[in-house]
């Protein structure tokens, strides 16, 4: 059957960090839910065929429990893993060889390894050490009458988090964080070069250069972790790293690949997504100051606001699934083999699901209906942390720094995948 075609037009380009350079692009998914929730979108790469964009609440909810039609396993959870020709195998090895790229009961095994240090006891352990943390880095900023947020505040905390739980030395937290900049920034700067469509020469002078900084940093992760798992099974300790470099499967260790997965996935995954939430979150509160003051006045609303920064940020855009036989989705067919994408962006402003949903409401009683973390067999294992790290956070500012204001535009990531900050500047 041939695919649908709806006059969406030029508009649409959803693998395209452009149409994310200023935020998520809301009056495409506001079209894309009334006119085409099922929607075949082409993409301009040319190794790559196309794929089912979904924008409703709905179909990625469904989507995302039904693992035995739509896959998350290889060829994975990207929409794309770049140009075959030019890519990095032990890059997109630990990328697939991930829990996140799993399917059942393959990732119910690895899960269930790593899910007791995410259980509600072990994370409320965490509320002291994050508390005086969090008050140790205002305590930083207290003096200064303008900074980076980002850089001073909103990175650090997920960051000491990560170090603490996988047992990160003081000495090598610096280095995680440079290694984590430098691959974003690589990886977004060869992004901007497959999009721009520049000189060819130019181009492929200049990707070769941001793939060689990808490769290092990628190599530089690797080897931190493979020393740390070396290091945790000749003398085993009660962190996360031990967990992962103990466990078997089948009375057999890890393999490499997935040991580096789960590396890359908690420094990238435990640390992108809440440092983006957090700064998102200020920014939704200076442009919202109703909403702040009800905060201040009524500090007991930071829990249900906590949802919904997690609902309006979506810092998670998008995650692809692949059909693993013919079926359907809202009557529309979908068949083996082709990707399914699913825009958590687009799914936390359906109006179908919350009410008034271009509003940034922190009483809002609906906020708990987000899919920020996914939904179903892949629900991110880290979602208590993660919400415990942005109520810390804003119980604390709000109350030391009630006039924090963002007084600049977000300097954003180039990417369509991560709703990623670098750098905000606020005044205190």
């Amino acid at each position: 059957m041939p695919k649908p075609i709806y006059d969406i037009g030029q508009i649409c380009e959803l693998d395209r960090w452009e149409a994310f350079q200023n935020g998520q692009p809301h009056d495409i998914f506001t079209r894309l839910r009334k006119e085409a929730p099922v929607y075949w979108h082409e993409e301009y790469m040319p190794f790559e065929n196309g794929f089912w964009a979904l924008t409703k609440h709905e179909d990625i909810v469904r989507v995302s429990k039904d693992p035995k039609t739509f896959s998350s396993a290889a060829p994975g959870i990207l929409m794309s893993y770049g140009d075959p020709e030019k890519g990095d195998p032990v890059a997109t090895a630990a990328l697939v060889g991930n829990m996140i790229a799993m399917d059942p009961p393959q990732h119910q095994v690895y899960r269930k390894m790593v899910s007791p240090r995410f259980s509600p006891k072990s994370i409320r352990d965490f509320e002291e050490g994050l508390r005086n943390r969090v008050r140790e880095i205002l305590d930083g900023v207290a003096d200064k009458k303008e900074f980076d947020f980002v850089t001073e505040i909103a990175e650090k905390i997920p960051l000491w988090v990560l170090c603490e739980m996988m047992g990160i030395e003081e000495s090598q937290r610096q280095k995680v964080r440079d290694i984590v900049n430098n691959l974003t920034d690589a990886s977004s700067q060869m992004s901007n070069l497959n999009s721009a469509q520049t000189a060819a020469s130019e181009a492929d002078s200049q990707y070769s250069e941001n793939a060689l900084q990808v490769w290092v940093s990628y190599m530089e992760l690797f080897k931190m972790g493979r020393d740390m798992i070396e290091e945790r099974r000749k003398n085993p300790t009660d962190d996360l790293m031990s967990v992962v470099a103990n466990s078997k499967v089948e009375g057999d260790g890890l393999p490499p690949e997935l040991l580096d997965g789960f590396f890359l996935l908690m420094v990238i995954a435990g640390n992108e997504t809440t440092r983006n939430t957090i700064t998102g979150g200020l920014i939704a509160l200076t442009e919202n100051p109703a909403e702040k003051l009800k905060l201040i006045q009524d500090p007991d609303l930071i829990p249900n606001a906590t949802d919904e920064m997690l609902r309006w940020v979506s810092s998670v855009v998008y995650m692809r699934r692949t059909a693993t036989h013919d079926t359907e989705i809202r009557g529309q067919p979908i068949r083996k083999g082709e990707k399914v994408v699913m825009w958590y962006g687009s799914a936390n402003r359906d109006e179908e699901v919350f009410v008034d949903s271009h509003l940034f409401k922190v009483d809002r009683e609906d906020a708990k209906k987000h899919i920020a973390f996914g939904a179903g067999e892949h629900l991110c294992l880290g979602n208590r942390l993660g919400q415990l790290q942005i109520r810390i956070l804003y119980e604390e500012l709000l109350d030391r720094f009630p006039n924090i204001e963002a007084i600049s535009k977000p300097t954003r990531v180039p990417s369509n995948f991560l709703n990623g900050i670098s750098h905000l500047k606020v005044r205190i």
